[in-house]
């Protein structure tokens, strides 16, 4: 029987080829057990407050920022808009000319800083328009922006209510702080960056 050297090097080419398709599936099939995890990665929402939107915490869950499925209850995503945005906005979820007080506690921390010379209390407009000299922290300014985010349906209550925005703000006007959980406290500083930080008030 005659063997046809063509039919043998067409052979061995196709089992070669076979072998590197083989090779080539194999590798892929290795890679692709890796890409699901970097693509859950890349496209969980941001944390900081760059803009835009995302997931945000309650003050307590933002102290380990856990995203997992369990956590649900404790976060949500807020889209808030800045301070600054409502200062010049028409489309207020309330009166501009709300006085500040009673809505927002006064206190022995706070005293009369956002009331008015002739003992009235500053409207949250004027509150925005204070600027760091009025409001060295700017903890009013973003509460205020806080408040009307609430109010504006842009914050998720599973986040923060309104009712939680007064109570941070009650604390911090009474003593300078909030107690976020047993033994943990925010000063001003600490407040601003929660609320900037979960687009709460960014």
């Amino acid at each position: 029987m005659k063997i046809d050297n063509k039919q043998i090097v067409q052979s061995d080419e196709s089992q070669t080829s076979e072998q590197m398709v083989d090779k080539s599936r194999r590798s892929f099939a290795k890679a692709g057990a890796v890409a699901p995890v970097i693509l859950t990665l890349a496209s969980r929402p941001a944390l900081g407050g760059g803009g835009g939107g995302g997931v945000c915490f309650t003050p307590s869950r933002s102290l380990s920022r856990n995203t997992s499925l369990s956590q649900n209850d404790k976060n949500g995503l807020c889209n808030g808009k800045s301070p600054g945005y409502w200062k010049n906005a028409t489309d207020w979820p309330v009166s501009k000319y709300t006085p500040f007080h009673p809505l927002f506690a006064t206190g022995s921390y706070v005293g009369n800083t956002y009331k008015n010379s002739n003992g009235s209390s500053k409207t949250l407009i004027q509150v925005l328009n204070l600027g760091g000299t009025g409001d060295p922290q700017m903890v009013a300014f973003h509460i205020v922006g806080a408040y009307l985010n609430v109010l504006a349906g842009l914050v998720s209550d599973q986040a923060l209510t309104e009712q939680g925005v007064r109570d941070i703000w009650a604390e911090y006007a009474s003593d300078g702080s909030y107690e976020v959980v047993a033994g943990e406290s925010w000063n001003g500083e600490d407040i601003k960056n929660y609320l900037v930080e979960n687009f709460i008030s960014p």
